[in-house]
């Protein structure tokens, strides 16, 4: 199936129904009063995580999504049936944005968990809403609301706790494949990767994290060369980025410290907050190093890149490594999750003599 991570789309409440102005007419009562009922509301449209998709490919061909109208009312005091609202499920992670105003609608983080984008119209008052003691026949009606009708822009930010970052061919894809379940397409030339993968990374029994790959980047990404700028948005909910390096290129010419530097210069004009994220260095694919070499050639890496944070050496293919890694991990997601908030004093429940 296609990855999709964008759409636009329009969405049209229901309009409410309108007022009835009736009058009841029944043998031997001459003034029967006002029986006309109101209108019924129109339909809303709601939005809903769904863990079971995982891109907006639905979207991408269904551009429109109206709800119906609400019932008009009728006499003998009978009001019109509201309309049934409509739920657009999304995959977890979806962003709906207002392109008119550029305000953010909704964040679907929660499975489940309904939330409102277009409300639909309340239903217009008949002449029974109007009877008062003094006005007994009321000729007055009021036709239904409108519904709201918007036009949103999709965004799907996936949810992982660790991304991959690296240039094409770093090996992102075969580590991905050897610590998780996920099985992407790898091959001998660059830009394999064409859309992000999840991975899950079972480190022990309820023990766990999530996993991303997405396009490897190249020297000028924020400018719009390559294909992995258009997917950096998914790294923007990671707790922690993996910046794999390909220790031991196909060309002797290629330089690991100028891609990895240029890597992380893109990094920075596409967002700061992406840039100043937790980021970790593996050195990827030391089985095609000699092992007398393995030592001064990382040394080496991390002098000229003047690195001043964990660094992991590690070979994908061989699986070499890998285990440090996964754990190392997994205890740094697990303590970002168990990070405890301080209580804001203000809200504490305690009260304080002035």
């Amino acid at each position: 199936m296609k990855f999709v991570d964008e759409a636009t789309i329009d969405i049209v409440a229901g309009n409410g129904g309108a007022g009835c102005a009736s009058f009841r007419r029944e043998k031997f009562i001459p003034f029967g009063g006002p029986d006309g009922g109101d209108g019924g509301r129109g339909g809303s449209v709601w939005a809903m995580a769904d863990i079971n998709l995982n891109t907006l490919i639905d979207y991408r061909y269904a551009r429109r999504h109206e709800a119906r109208n609400g019932e008009a009312g009728r006499g003998s005091d009978q009001f019109g049936a509201a309309a049934d609202d409509i739920v657009l499920r999304m995959p977890v992670g979806t962003i709906v944005t207002d392109l008119e105003t550029e305000s953010v609608i909704a964040e679907l983080i929660e499975p489940g968990v309904k939330v409102l984008l277009a409300k639909g119209g309340d239903g217009g008052f008949g002449n029974l809403h109007f009877k008062t003691s003094t006005n007994r026949a009321p000729r007055q009606k009021t036709p239904g609301w409108p519904g709201e009708g918007k036009k949103v822009k999709l965004e799907l930010r996936v949810l992982a706790d660790v991304g991959l970052l690296g240039m094409p061919n770093a090996g992102k894809s075969t580590l991905i494949t050897a610590v998780s379940n996920a099985r992407p397409k790898i091959a001998d030339y660059p830009f394999t990767t064409l859309h992000p993968n999840l991975g899950v990374v079972r480190v022990a029994p309820e023990k766990s994290f999530v996993v991303a790959d997405i396009p490897g980047l190249i020297e000028g990404a924020s400018e719009g060369a390559g294909l992995g700028h258009l997917f950096l948005r998914h790294l923007q909910r990671t707790r922690l980025l993996l910046h794999v390096v390909d220790l031991a290129p196909f060309d002797p010419e290629v330089d690991p410290v100028k891609e990895a530097k240029a890597i992380v210069n893109e990094l920075k004009k596409y967002d700061e907050a992406l840039h100043d994220k937790p980021r970790w260095l593996v050195l990827n694919k030391l089985d095609m190093v000699p092992e007398d070499e393995r030592a001064a050639r990382v040394k080496d890496f991390v002098k000229r890149y003047k690195w001043k944070g964990p660094v992991f050496e590690i070979s994908a293919l061989t699986r070499e490594g890998c285990q440090p890694l996964i754990h190392a991990i997994y205890d740094h997601v697990a303590a970002e999750q168990h990070k405890v908030v301080e209580p804001d004093i203000r809200f504490d429940g305690t009260e304080t003599s002035s």
